[in-house]
């Protein structure tokens, strides 16, 4: 009963007069003023968006290095350092080397035989070999290949001091000369034996025409004609020898021809075994020196990574010294950058590094510009290559430190779009789409 009175009394406070007159007269100004600042706030927010841009951009981890780079000599295989012939910040020389890694082979035995190989040629017999090079070489893993190379000089050497086959070939020789002798003394006596023919010939025609004048008797005539038969008969043996001796004489020099090519095949598969044993040699030494040697390839200066001393231990894959060049040329920055989102990417875009070790709320950041994209991709990345436009000073004024190389992460602005841009795009895109 009470909540009904009480409802009564609202509903007649909400009518009165003074209430009617409220709502049916409103203040004008306060809702014009709210409407104007209304108005006001969202076109500054639409003005702003026109002017305030946010950017699309790709990430990806740089480099930056110089245009010819320091080189890293990276262990190839584990084991306590053995030498080390360098100090940081040492002036090195391209082939110099820097320090060697535990191995069963002494480093000056295995150079001393890399630059024996270097000038041995084939042709060098195993007498040379013992003269140049020190007896007990501590070669290693060498060991073996070096040993075939030994037994391929020396079976080299052999063949040249023994000479069996030159001493047969000089037997034939002899034997040849010694035939041409005989040759030359048949072909005196065909000659001899023509002549009496020619004479027993002669007599026989002579005692012929004297028997059919019957001056002389038929046992005279006979024994004319006997006699130029046996001058025949000797003048046909002789030929039948002189043939004989030409297919002797064309058997040895056919022996002779065979003992050539065969001292020429022997020779040549000697000089094969060997050549083949010095490739192996050689190869041999270059896996050794790849494996266990620390070698500068260029001219440059020397910088560690961490402090090596002998006997300290390194694991495969350890970089354990750098090479800065010379001549580093200018610095740059090298990007990776992912595959998927490079398409984006063009020359002359803006790019934002922040550098490790150097804080960019502190240090601030780098500035660059793309300036060259590979072709085609490696491990699903583009290289990218950033020209530093400032060089090392970031964008707070403040000079970085460069020993060689840093990395960091680089921010490829690759579409600086404006907010309403932004906004409204997707309601472009949809536009078009229902329009279609």
């Amino acid at each position: 009963m009470d909540k009904h009175k009480m409802n009564e009394e609202n509903t007649i406070e909400l009518r009165s007069e003074e209430m009617q007159d409220i709502l049916s007269r409103p203040p004008h100004l306060l809702v014009r003023s709210g409407i104007s600042v209304i108005c006001a706030v969202i076109l500054l927010l639409i003005a702003g968006s026109f002017f305030f841009k946010y950017p699309d951009i790709v990430t990806g981890e740089i480099v930056i290095t110089t245009k010819n780079p320091p080189v890293w000599l990276i262990a190839k295989t584990n084991g306590k350092i053995k030498e080390l012939n360098c100090s940081d910040k040492q002036s090195v020389k391209s082939g110099e080397i820097l320090a060697v890694i535990e191995n069963p082979a002494e480093t000056a035995d295995v150079l001393s035989l890399k630059a024996f190989i270097r000038d041995f040629t084939g042709r060098d017999t195993a007498r040379h070999v013992s003269t140049l090079l020190p007896e007990n070489l501590q070669l290693g893993n060498i060991q073996n290949v070096f040993s075939t190379f030994i037994k391929a000089t020396t079976d080299y050497n052999n063949f040249l001091s023994l000479g069996a086959t030159q001493k047969e070939k000089e037997a034939l020789n002899t034997q040849i000369s010694v035939h041409k002798t005989y040759t030359f003394n048949l072909r005196k006596q065909l000659e001899l034996k023509q002549k009496e023919l020619e004479i027993a010939q002669s007599a026989y025609e002579r005692e012929k025409h004297l028997f059919e004048k019957g001056t002389i008797s038929k046992a005279e005539m006979e024994t004319a004609e006997s006699a130029w038969l046996n001058a025949r008969q000797s003048l046909q043996q002789i030929k039948t020898t002189i043939a004989s001796d030409q297919v002797e004489s064309a058997q040895l020099q056919e022996s002779l021809s065979k003992l050539d090519i065969q001292y020429q095949r022997e020779q040549n598969s000697l000089l094969s075994n060997q050549q083949t044993a010095i490739n192996e040699l050689q190869t041999a030494i270059e896996n050794w020196e790849q494996t266990y040697l620390l070698a500068s390839p260029i001219n440059g200066t020397v910088t560690f990574n961490t402090f090596w001393t002998n006997n300290q231990f390194v694991n495969p894959n350890d970089k354990v010294l750098a090479v800065i060049p010379e001549n580093s040329g200018k610095i740059i920055g090298r990007i990776k950058s992912p595959e998927a989102m490079s398409g984006k990417i063009r020359e002359k875009q803006r790019v934002n590094i922040k550098v490790n070790g150097f804080p960019y709320m502190e240090y601030g950041t780098l500035q660059g510009e793309v300036k060259a994209i590979s072709l085609v991709p490696s491990e699903n990345n583009y290289l990218i290559e950033v020209a530093l436009t400032d060089g090392l000073t970031t964008n707070t004024g403040k000079t970085l430190g460069f020993t060689g190389e840093l990395s960091g992460m680089a921010e490829v602005i690759v579409d600086d779009r404006s907010l309403f841009n932004r906004i409204f795009q997707p309601l472009k895109f949809l536009l078009r789409k229902h329009v279609r």
